[in-house]
């Protein structure tokens, strides 16, 4: 009887261990597989682009954001109060988020930080502030990935020509789909252009061009007062200075496919502000150079 009862037990305590080991296979494999989709902490590498519209959308690029969209979040926290705004993700993938920017993001001149949260810890980039606005400032024609990026910057009284930008800083940030804000009084304002600002001050545009067939190319920029036009770093037409409205013009060859393009204009003293981009492509006739083809700029170029 004694030898029956130690065989029950042994063989209960068999059963015990096999049960748990059997529970161990389970999770192991779940655990692999959350070790798998989320290797290590995240990583911001690149926001783009850096301006963001109420329910618009920005990509953040990096790593280790998996594949899941409900296992991570994305906040859109104010510089200047502090506050965290909830960015919806739409899509995820290892290296790209894809998130829909919220309603109230904060649209003041200091901009947002994002941070990105998975089961695997957070990151706050602290490189890149992306700058809420209030709308593209030039009606409803926005296409998401397309237009200029614009940088305000406030001058001095009596500027009398374009200053070197890279060393003022940025008053706020507007986003155009194109440039074509023929001439109007400076009472109305510059579109986009936010604190009241209607004298001394410019703008830094830039973008990428997209250039569908080869050939030559004629560019013609009109504005009061100042502006230069720049492809590929090369400064191709020259319209500096304190005037009314003028036009210039430039020629220039350029290769299918994107080509980096930059506007500087400045308004200086009332009465009048104007500023307008066109083109004259290859057996073609002068036209504003449409929005489709311009896509916003790489970082790079923004900063």
């Amino acid at each position: 009887m004694r030898y029956f009862l130690l065989t029950l037990y042994f063989l209960a305590i068999g059963l015990f261990l096999s049960s748990c080991s059997k529970d161990d296979s389970v999770t192991a494999p779940e655990q692999e597989e959350i070790n798998t989709e989320f290797p290590a902490e995240p990583i911001i590498s690149e926001i783009f682009p850096s301006v963001a519209i109420p329910n618009g959308y920005i990509y953040l690029l990096g790593e280790n954001f998996g594949q899941t969209a409900g296992s991570i979040s994305v906040k859109f926290k104010s510089k200047a109060s502090q506050l965290e705004k909830n960015g919806t993700v739409e899509s995820v993938e290892s290296t790209k988020i894809t998130v829909k920017v919220p309603f109230d993001i904060d649209t003041t001149s200091l901009g947002n930080e994002i941070i990105v949260t998975t089961p695997k810890g957070s990151v706050t980039n602290t490189s890149t502030p992306v700058y809420g606005i209030e709308s593209s400032a030039f009606g409803d024609t926005w296409l998401a990935g397309k237009g200029f990026i614009g940088n305000v910057y406030q001058l001095e009284p009596n500027t009398p020509s374009l200053p070197d930008f890279s060393t003022m800083p940025i008053k706020s940030v507007l986003l155009a789909p194109n440039l074509d804000v023929p001439t109007r009084s400076f009472s109305e304002g510059f579109p986009g252009v936010q604190g009241g600002l209607v004298e001394w001050f410019g703008i830094k545009f830039v973008g990428k061009l997209v250039i569908e067939t080869s050939g030559e190319y004629q560019f013609h920029v009109g504005s009061d007062d100042g502006s230069k036009l720049y492809i590929d770093d090369e400064l191709i037409i020259d319209n500096d200075g304190t005037h009314g409205y003028i036009e210039r013009s430039g020629n220039v060859t350029l290769s299918a496919g994107e080509h980096k393009i930059r506007v500087d204009y400045f308004q200086g003293p009332r009465f009048n502000i104007a500023m307008r981009l066109f083109w004259t492509k290859p057996g073609g006739s002068k036209e504003i150079i449409p929005a489709e083809s311009i896509n916003l700029p790489d970082i790079e170029q923004i900063r």
